[in-house]
């Protein structure tokens, strides 16, 4: 969802960005400036989209400023064996 809240990311702001075509790069271990992304309700319209990007101190608190939380999916059930009899589990 793009425009609700500026969006924490897990990147250092770094002094370079990689040359070429990069998939999800890294960025630097360490830095005095966080990345943030996606603009808020607060931005222009230019600014409400993924690849928008702003830089934040991580002690900053604002209502237009939010981190996306995420989890991992339960793990899936395993379709039982092919020699195991249906009232046993495998």
């Amino acid at each position: 969802m793009h425009g609700n809240v500026w969006e924490w990311c897990q990147d250092w702001k770094g002094s370079k960005r990689p040359g070429g075509s990069v998939t999800d790069p890294t960025g630097p271990w360490s830095g005095s400036g966080r990345v943030r992304r996606g603009g808020s309700w607060g931005s222009n319209a230019g600014d409400c989209r993924s690849a928008s990007r702003g830089i934040g101190t991580p002690g900053d608190r604002y209502g237009n400023l939010g981190a996306r939380l995420l989890s991992s999916p339960p793990f899936a059930r395993r379709a039982p064996f092919k020699d195991c009899a249906p009232v046993h589990r495998c």
